[in-house]
């Protein structure tokens, strides 16, 4: 059973900043958030009842423009100005800066059952889209 939050796909990329899905406004607004994923495996829970199809997030992107029939979107982020000048005006900012990291799980080896998938992160024509 394929179950996935699929609302539409990726239908054109028109530069390396934005991209047309084929999701419109019944569905989204602008600064709505929506993600562009690919469909790996099959999630099957003990009993080997299936759960849905694991989802690999490629992007997570803000709608910036809407239509009736699809919607145009960016990676919109805040950047942290980076100049020297600013480093040597707010010295604190130097060591306020921190990274998120995943350490290990204790678990048992031999039950590791990696997932395959392709973790490749580059948008092509067809990826799914879901709202985020």
């Amino acid at each position: 059973m394929e179950k996935t939050n699929n609302l539409g796909k990726v239908i054109r990329i028109i530069s390396e900043k934005a991209i047309i899905i084929d999701v419109g406004s019944d569905y989204l607004t602008e600064g709505d958030k929506v993600q562009i994923y690919t469909a790996g495996d099959e999630i099957k829970d003990l009993d080997g009842n299936s759960l849905g199809m694991y989802e690999y997030i490629k992007a997570t992107l803000d709608v910036v423009q809407t239509s009736e029939n699809y919607s145009v979107c960016k990676n919109i982020v805040e950047k942290e100005n980076n100049s020297i000048y600013s480093e040597l005006n707010n010295l604190s900012a130097l060591y306020s800066r921190k990274q998120k990291v995943a350490e290990d799980l204790c678990v048992d080896i031999d039950d590791i059952n990696p997932l395959h998938l392709d973790e490749n992160k580059t948008i092509k024509l067809g990826d799914l889209v879901k709202k985020y």
